[in-house]
């Protein structure tokens, strides 16, 4: 569809009534229609939080047969749930990131709508097992250790969180010119820390409005699944299609579908198996050549990318902090639930308001006139990147190091880390210049790709990674964890520290 000259780049691409895939609708699509569901969909995660912490510990004090009173102090109770939590992380994971691709396919043909739709339908069925595990003299609460696990597996079917923020991004493409993208992905993005924030905020109030008899935590699961309820209701009745019509499928599409279904699993299973992997090969060293016939082997990417793939795992340190803290000072699920909010509020602010300002006014501006400005940009994301991740692998040990009787200093250092939440994307950023300094710059996207594959595979990895440290030292050194990710983020920034800033002009060569 063309676009007129005058046309504002924020107006939508898609002007006029559309018929959508799924039905019809008068309304035009936009990406603001999506504000209301990013940001109370993040509303809903936030608000069951910190419930589900409890929920974890819950579970593990009735399958070890511990009391209610000696359960908050038992290290084999923490153990239990921190290992809960890591497999309900992980097949999450696993299948979140099985499934987004070949949903996010389906999608191009069948519309975002109904995709936005299943993927809210995950996380209305997440709190729904939620709710059920707690409640008691039922199956589900009996057997809730098993039948928690159905939670996840539902959610990951549909893509989880991975195939949510794809449909959103897809959504937005549709409906907006290129230009004006980054400022409504940027919009997007801040509404999901602000759903995240006043979430366990809400939360709390609502079970502390009455008085000084508080409502059980495990209420904010029907708070939740009311939202998401909500939500279903919203893209089901009001929110536009933002496809047209749908494509065509290619010959190579009607070929893999008439294949028998065991050659059809053969295939794709080889498929997703080359998917993973051959985008990780971008970050193989590569020869360059400078214009005075030098050659030598680049590995900047290299070690941007093994920075990128530690930091990555360090930050699941994030989930099992909240049980090190429910066990060490004894929280109820509302003061866990304002902890996490101001720990999402500072990673907000960094992100929104701090890291914008240092990157507008220090970062030096690429002249496209001056090929060798690309260094200039290289070195400061180097040393942002050093800086973000060496304050938060200092925050981590500061939590080690200082007496766990000290609640404020806890609480202090670890708002202090989530203020440093600019690792990733300055990390993001700092890939994609190595690969420009090299004369790479038409392999952006598959950059991107494989940067996505190294966060898949972290994810995995992560949530195991901590269960199985905290499970095993909780009992004589809780604080390990924090160890574990200040020695990751430090390893991180002592690889960012071999990047080499060469000043010359470089072309990539293959070998």
């Amino acid at each position: 569809m063309s676009r007129s000259h005058s046309q504002s780049e924020e107006e939508p691409l898609l002007t006029g009534n559309i018929q959508s895939v799924g039905g019809s609708s008068s309304s035009r699509p936009s990406p603001y229609w999506l504000v209301p569901v990013v940001i109370v969909a993040s509303m809903a995660r936030g608000v069951s939080m910190a419930p589900r912490i409890q929920v974890y510990n819950d579970i593990a004090c009735r399958a070890l047969d511990i009391e209610l009173d000696a359960c908050k102090l038992s290290s084999d109770v923490q153990g239990r749930a921190a290992r809960i939590q890591a497999s309900i992380t992980t097949v999450m994971s696993v299948l979140s990131a099985l499934a987004t691709g070949p949903w996010s396919r389906w999608g191009d043909f069948h519309g975002r709508k109904p995709l936005l739709f299943f993927t809210l339908s995950g996380a209305f069925s997440m709190e729904l097992v939620y709710l059920l595990v707690t409640r008691e003299d039922t199956p589900f609460y009996s057997y809730a250790e098993q039948f928690i696990m159905v939670g996840p597996v539902l959610d990951g079917f549909v893509g989880g969180l991975s195939a949510f923020n794809g449909v959103v991004h897809a959504y937005t493409s549709d409906c907006t010119a290129p230009g004006s993208r980054a400022k409504i992905f940027s919009t997007l993005q801040g509404m999901v820390f602000v759903g995240l924030a006043i979430g366990p905020w809400l939360g709390g109030l609502i079970t502390s409005s009455r008085g000084p008899e508080p409502l059980n935590p495990y209420t904010l699961f029907y708070v939740s699944s009311i939202m998401n309820a909500l939500l279903l209701c919203f893209v089901a009745l009001v929110l536009p299609e933002s496809i047209e019509k749908k494509y065509e499928p290619s010959e190579a599409t009607i070929s893999w579908r008439s294949k028998p279904l065991k050659a059809s699993i053969k295939s794709g299973l080889a498929e997703l198996l080359a998917g993973l992997l051959s985008p990780i090969s971008i970050f193989f060293p590569r020869i360059i050549t400078n214009y005075e016939g030098s050659r030598k082997r680049d590995w900047n990417l290299s070690f941007a990318g093994g920075a990128l793939f530690l930091y990555l795992i360090s930050i699941g340190v994030f989930s099992i902090k909240y049980l090190y803290a429910k066990h060490i000072y004894s929280w109820t699920s509302n003061e866990l639930g304002y902890y996490m909010s101001l720990l999402w509020t500072t990673r907000a602010i960094n992100l929104l308001v701090v890291l914008p300002l240092i990157v507008n006014y220090l970062k030096p501006k690429h002249r496209p006139s001056d090929p060798l400005s690309i260094w200039s940009e290289l070195r400061f994301d180097k040393l942002l990147a050093q800086a973000s991740l060496f304050v938060d692998a200092s925050a981590d040990a500061l939590v080690a190091i200082v007496p766990s009787s000290s609640q404020p200093a806890f609480v202090a250092f670890s708002t202090l880390s989530s203020f440093t939440s600019g690792g990733n994307p300055t990390l993001h950023s700092l890939g994609a210049v190595c690969l420009h300094a090299s004369g790479r710059s038409s392999e952006v996207g598959s950059l991107f790709g494989a940067l996505a594959v190294l966060s898949a595979i972290a994810h995995v990895i992560s949530p195991t990674l901590y269960a199985v440290t905290y499970g095993t030292t909780v009992a004589t050194f809780p604080k390990a964890i924090f160890v574990l990710a200040a020695s990751l983020l430090g390893t991180a920034v002592l690889l960012l520290a071999f990047i080499r800033i060469r000043n010359r002009v470089t072309l990539a060569t293959r070998v």
